[in-house]
């Protein structure tokens, strides 16, 4: 089995400040694989399982949209981390990550991992990473996952996030438990009031929202849809 080298995992800037002991524990828990320009590392939506680190090459980590649009997330450089989302079990990779050109990558298990930097119980951190930063990189996806879409679908995953978010039970599907005027919706998907304005009376048309006062309930099966929809519909 091949083994990195704790000397090069010292080189790595992101490794620095950590200990010798440290790096000497990663060093015997890491997994290397090799990687040809293109091939895919992490597929997007594939069961996440490991922690990666980039050993040298780059790293393209990108969104795929349900039209099969590509958006690129970032560019990763050697002693970079990737594949993050292992550390929640049960847990599906967010991004694509290929291979921007020939790569060398270390693998390990998200437990191993935690205990050797953080020195605490994987249950314990689970709980805390669940808490405290799993809503901020929640919050990271929904953002990359509207970028290239229409306003139509821009709204339609506004209001399915706040749905999710706030949504409770209703006989004609999920109200959303927060008065958010026009306005408001406009600032979150970067549009004009009257835009916003024209795109939910449609959506109420369709029967794809209903309103009750301020409070707007929708039908999370029809906004899916739309997300989902050819670019020509």
């Amino acid at each position: 089995m091949v083994r990195v080298n704790v000397r090069d995992l010292q080189k790595l800037k992101s490794f620095v400040s950590f200990s010798p002991s440290q790096l000497e524990k990663l060093a015997a828990n890491l997994f290397i694989k090799t990687f040809e320009k293109n091939e895919i590392v992490i597929d997007q939506d594939e069961d996440a399982k490991f922690i990666y680190l980039l050993l040298s090459g780059i790293v393209k980590a990108s969104y795929i949209n349900s039209c099969e649009q590509q958006t690129i997330v970032n560019l990763l450089p050697a002693g970079e981390l990737f594949g993050m989302d292992s550390l929640v079990p049960r847990s599906q990779h967010a991004f694509r990550c290929e291979a921007f050109d020939a790569c060398r990558i270390g693998v390990i298990k998200p437990q191993t991992f935690v205990e050797i930097f953080l020195g605490a119980p994987y249950k314990n951190f689970v709980s805390w990473y669940t808490a405290a930063i799993h809503p901020v990189r929640n919050a990271y996806v929904h953002c990359i996952k509207g970028i290239g879409l229409d306003l139509r679908r821009r709204l339609a995953l506004e209001l399915l996030n706040l749905a999710d978010r706030f949504g409770t039970t209703n006989p004609r599907g999920t109200s959303i438990a927060l008065n958010i005027s026009h306005e408001g919706l406009a600032g979150i998907v970067g549009a004009s009031r009257q835009q916003v304005t024209e795109y939910l009376n449609n959506f109420d048309r369709e029967k794809i929202i209903f309103r009750e006062g301020r409070r707007i309930i929708v039908n999370s099966g029809k906004l899916g849809k739309i997300l989902t929809s050819s670019l020509d519909d």
